[in-house]
């Protein structure tokens, strides 16, 4: 036992003497400056050199990752802001008003850092005092190798996105979210971009064709809350790998397009929150795949509940058609082809008549209220048992329910002047003939 730990010790000082022979760091000295400038952009109160002097792909904070050639370390991959104990990056504490500046449009990571992959930045560029400066007009400056870029809940982080595939040929990844971007959105293919999310922001204009064309790759396309308006591309049918599609909380009008119900491998559709037209369009029953879909919002989207797409949608799990302008029966249909639903929103339209005993099932999971013209019938409550007051809520039972009668008002004919001239000489006449019997008849008595 003894013998073995004198080999575990003579092997560790071997190591130890190796690497003191090396003498210079393997992490090149200049991304060792560039990974201290960054972080002093983030936090520029922390001694960071003092606090990690060595090679800070050996004894660097956590947020710095390096790959290892062999011979020499190369940061590949930057994550700045403090997320949670989980992933405990680098703080981001009273940055300077430039730090987006420095990262993004200095140069400074594409002279620092030619083998980048991910840049992750979570609440860095922030204002303040009240700072309004915006990002200076200039493209931003980024490693060609670069993968994946996120930048989430930085409020600051103003301007335009100056990004392109020309410069960004590898980008797999592309996050924004929460930022105060502004402008159109980018026109160019990004042929090899799997995830696209630019949410939370004030993108305005129309969704370029161009955009969507290039994006033959794309799984994730996140445009939400934004100012987009216009219609909906037509060419987002013919993006096959597509699983998420949210374009919720825009001014996105016209009509919801046929080509959506192409994209059989979607399984979350969000076009709520918008001005969309035109009713449920049932090529929408395409999507085989979809578990999720939400449409509520849509307050002209009109037309009658679309029960029949639903029939072959197996996998759907949540239905949002609150809000949007929908009319007619709730058909009994519904109630088999959506059993298997945790949320199914009908609430805020103009629905009418009974609900069908058969949406009793969905108890608890199905939201009727704001329907003024619908009832529940009491095979529906007997259907709903037990929590047929929460399906109910709202909603008045058929029984007591009043049919309101129409009531016409009687319209009196307006006479013609020559019937009221008549009318008025028989009146006349009338009086006449009384007087003058009531003269004779007195005449009589007093001569009697």
């Amino acid at each position: 036992m003894d013998l073995a730990r004198l080999l575990v010790v003579l092997l560790v000082a071997a190591v130890v003497a190796a690497k003191a022979e090396g003498g210079d760091p393997r992490l090149p000295s200049a991304e060792q400056e560039g990974v201290y400038a960054a972080l002093e952009a983030v936090n520029p109160g922390f001694p960071w050199r003092a606090s990690f002097p060595d090679d800070l792909c050996l004894a660097g904070p956590h947020g710095v990752s390096c790959d290892d050639d062999g011979n020499t370390s190369h940061v590949v991959g930057l994550s700045l802001g403090y997320v949670s104990d989980f992933s405990a990056n680098p703080g981001c504490v009273a940055p300077s008003p430039s730090a987006a500046a420095t990262l993004l449009t200095s140069g400074l990571l594409a002279a620092s850092f030619p083998r980048l992959r991910s840049l992750f930045v979570y609440g860095c560029f922030v204002r303040p005092g009240g700072d309004t400066r915006t990002l200076p007009p200039l493209p931003w400056l980024l490693p060609p190798a670069l993968q994946d870029l996120v930048l989430v809940n930085n409020p600051a982080l103003s301007g335009r996105l100056a990004v392109s595939a020309a410069r960004l040929p590898l980008l797999r990844r592309l996050v924004i979210a929460s930022s105060d971007l502004s402008g159109d959105l980018p026109a160019n293919a990004f042929p090899r971009l799997e995830q696209l999310v630019l949410s939370g922001s004030r993108f305005a204009g129309r969704i370029p064709p161009t955009l969507i064309q290039g994006l033959a790759s794309i799984k994730i396309l996140d445009l939400s809350s934004n100012l987009l308006a216009g219609g909906i591309p037509r060419a987002i049918g013919g993006l096959t790998q597509l699983v998420k599609l949210d374009l919720s909380s825009n001014m996105l009008a016209g009509p919801i397009p046929d080509e959506l119900g192409r994209l059989a491998t979607l399984e979350l559709l969000d076009l709520s929150n918008n001005r969309l037209t035109g009713g449920v369009p049932a090529a929408l029953s395409g999507m085989t795949a979809i578990r999720e879909m939400y449409l509520s919002g849509n307050r002209r989207l009109g037309g009658r509940v679309p029960a029949d797409i639903f029939a072959g949608l197996k996998r759907i799990s949540a239905v949002g058609l609150s809000d949007a302008g929908l009319t007619g029966p709730i058909p009994a249909s519904l109630g088999e082809s959506l059993h298997n639903v945790t949320y199914l929103g009908l609430d805020g339209n103009q629905l009418e008549g009974e609900v069908p005993p058969e949406l009793g099932k969905l108890a608890g999971r199905v939201r009727l209220h704001g329907n003024l013209a619908i009832c529940v019938p009491p095979e529906f409550v007997a259907a709903a048992g037990s929590h047929s007051h929460i399906a109910a809520a709202g909603v008045p039972s058929c029984k007591g329910t009043k049919i309101p009668v129409t009531r016409r008002p009687v319209v009196l004919p307006v006479p013609l002047a020559s019937a009221v001239a008549a009318s008025a000489a028989k009146s006349a006449a009338l009086l006449m003939g009384i007087s003058s019997c009531v003269v004779v008849t007195m005449f009589l008595l007093v001569r009697g």
